[in-house]
């Protein structure tokens, strides 16, 4: 495998902490396998030592696909590859004594919390989703600053701020008695456990010999700590990362934990991998050209051997249909001449609701596309449901997955009766399934409602016994007990849902038997385990379905493309409130912006375009548009307009932004001083 003389470095390094500075396609993947390769082979260390950490499950098995090439199936099977998340939870699992927790907790999912805090929230805000993302995202900001409840209280000021803190109590106090954990608690328990208890802390210090890390510039605060926590000062590890790739500031990821290191390493060496083997020399200047107008501790500057190619396009629509029509007629052009497929094209946009309007388009002129949507095959509503089976025998006292599953099918236990089940419930500190099989519930239901709660919840104890005797038999043994295929088939009516859900059980039945039994990349896992994967999946992983065969258009959001690349791209809407956005305007948060527009460029190996329109129609108002600010920050002499002409606007925003750009830089060139 040839390499070049930055990526040898790279994998030679042993000796120390080590920073890869890897800018788009120069091969970081490649050197991460590698190296593990070279520590193997050639270092002595030993395959149980080393640990890779990434951010999906998806990564962490290509990454075990691409090592068997190299390394006998024991060795991978011995190594630790996996996401944070699961590398938390091995540790929670494996060191759970010295927790407060029962070995049989289940995971919440974000439709878990949201169910969870409409019930701890006053009736008023019930339907309010955004209010209750809101109190779900302040949950995960104050668990990865290792906030505890009692602190945030104290800390409250506003009537807002007390509610929230309230909430948060409320919250944590649930997940703890009803032995659940939520996604965020993956990282903070084992985190605040390494810090507290020296012994472990070593333990796992010593257990991790090698640890590498990548995608290291989407970590956040917690998971920062968590890294500190497994290695020491004097460690070996490599972390991979790009600081011009960091575009999930609204999830927690921290671009600062790049420059932390130095820090809290004094003796980083850091490797800058600056060849793209990707894109064209032209794309790779207009991204250069862009990117250097953010403010850079580490300068990096990416360069091609490949051709200077194509001159980019900037392609003007009248409106948004326009725009469409242009973008639609380009690749009808291309596709017909023969010089290219339809999935050689990716449309890409900042948000979801830009997408209508091409696939109008797109549709009408007869080009196939597949749009990348944010959803999981683990949150459709049967997989939901079949989980939250599994879920209740794994842990009875998982209240959510209760509720989820005793009217599904239907069991014609009323909506009053759960209520008052509730209620009672928790005023008697019992979890639900408990409650359901407690005598003084007679005192608030009738005994025909009590006989038909507990012959669920006796269904629910004989099940569990199959669980441990005969699990690769369980799922079928539940769908057919219950009828589940026979009661989807009379909900949902339409042979084509039926067949898709169907099909989508069959899946799920098939992946939880392959996962018992294991190949030659994973073990074998326990059910709890695969439920607990799964979960994960559903959080972590979207886009499970991979449609790269198809000869269609891929349409995806700006951050759903990273780490793609395709040989022409277009990077739509780039207009002054939409990339970058009013809130990024708003908020001084432009550097995140450009930084997202600089993944978009990179991911174009050939062509690149930048479409916008004149004028756009929001909420029944003709809005007149300007030109992206981040179009007069690439070369100009690289840039091909549409027509060849500018608007006197597009001249005037030009001038701006130039204007603005000098003042910026001469506050930055103050600020360094």
């Amino acid at each position: 495998m040839s390499l070049n003389c930055a990526q040898k470095n790279a994998i030679k390094f042993i000796n120390g902490p080590c920073l890869i500075l890897a800018g788009a396609g120069s091969g970081k993947t490649k050197v991460i396998i590698n190296k593990i390769i070279y520590l193997i082979n050639h270092c002595q260390y030993q395959a149980n030592n080393i640990t890779a950490v990434t951010f999906t499950n998806k990564s962490a098995y290509e990454m075990r696909v691409r090592l068997s090439e190299y390394l006998n199936t024991i060795e991978i099977k011995k190594m630790i590859i996996s996401t944070f998340h699961s590398l938390g939870l091995e540790i929670i699992k494996q060191e759970i004594d010295a927790l407060e927790l029962n070995s049989n907790f289940t995971l919440f999912d974000e439709k878990d919390q949201i169910t969870l805090l409409k019930k701890i929230c006053n009736q008023e805000t019930e339907n309010n989703i955004n209010f209750f993302k809101k109190i779900s995202n302040m949950i995960s900001y104050w668990k990865n600053k290792f906030y505890t409840p009692e602190q945030v209280q104290l800390l409250a000021r506003s009537h807002l701020e007390i509610k929230f803190a309230s909430i948060y109590k409320k919250y944590n106090t649930y997940l703890y008695e009803s032995n659940i954990l939520d996604f965020d608690d993956l990282i903070c328990v084992p985190t605040i456990l390494l810090k507290k208890n020296t012994n472990i802390k070593k333990r796992w210090q010593k257990k991790i010999s090698y640890l590498l890390v990548d995608e290291y510039q989407d970590t956040n605060n917690s998971q920062y700590e968590f890294i500190k926590m497994l290695t020491r000062s004097d460690s070996n590890f490599t972390l991979v990362g790009d600081d011009d790739q960091s575009i999930y500031s609204w999830r927690g990821a921290n671009p600062k934990n790049i420059f932390a290191l130095k820090k809290d390493f004094p003796n980083l060496k850091i490797i800058k991998m600056e060849h793209n083997y990707r894109s064209s020399g032209r794309i790779l200047k207009a991204a250069n050209s862009l990117i250097s107008n953010n403010l850079h501790h580490l300068e990096k500057k990416l360069f091609s051997k490949l051709k200077y190619g194509k001159l980019i396009e900037v392609i003007v629509g009248i409106n948004e249909e326009n725009e469409a029509e242009k973008i639609a007629k380009k690749i009808s052009e291309q596709y017909s001449s023969k010089k290219a497929k339809y999935q050689d094209y990716a449309i890409l946009y900042r948000g979801n609701y830009q997408s209508r309007i091409i696939e109008k388009v797109l549709i009408k002129e007869n080009i196939p596309y597949n749009i990348s949507e944010n959803s999981s095959f683990f949150s459709r509503p049967e997989i939901k449901d079949l989980l939250s089976y599994l879920r209740v025998i794994i842990n009875p006292n998982d209240n959510c997955a209760f509720m989820r599953i005793i009217n599904t099918p239907a069991r014609k236990i009323g909506i009053v009766t759960l209520k008052k089940l509730e209620k009672w419930a928790i005023k008697n500190n019992k979890s639900f399934f408990e409650a359901s099989n407690d005598i003084e519930m007679k005192s608030i239901l009738r005994e025909v409602t009590i006989n038909k709660i507990k012959k669920f919840t006796f269904w629910i104890k004989k099940t569990t016994q199959l669980f441990y005797l005969k699990p690769f038999k369980i799922l079928d043994n539940i769908i057919n007990d219950i009828q589940y295929e026979k009661w989807l088939s009379k909900i949902l009516k339409e042979p084509n849902k039926i067949k898709n859900s169907i099909n989508n059980i069959h899946t799920l039945s098939k992946w939880i038997k392959n996962m018992l039994q294991g190949d030659e990349f994973e073990k074998p896992m326990t059910l709890s385990q695969i439920v607990t994967r799964m979960t994960l999946r559903d959080i972590s992983d979207k886009n499970i379905k991979n449609n790269n065969y198809e000869d269609k258009v891929q349409l995806m959001t700006l951050h759903a493309s990273k780490g793609l690349e395709f040989p022409s791209v277009f990077i739509i809407g780039m207009c002054e409130g939409i990339l970058p956005n009013h809130k990024s305007i708003n908020d001084n948060n432009i550097e995140e912006e450009r930084r997202l527009t600089y993944v978009g460029i990179t991911r174009a190996k050939k062509q690149l375009f930048f479409t916008y329109c004149d004028q756009r129609i929001q909420y029944g108002q003709v809005l007149d548009m300007s030109p992206s600010r981040f179009l007069f920050e690439l070369p100009k002499e690289d840039l091909k307009w549409n027509q060849n002409i500018f608007s006197q606007k597009s001249l005037k925003m030009r001038e701006q932004n130039k204007l603005k750009i000098y003042h910026f830089k001469k506050i930055l060139k103050k600020h360094k001083k």
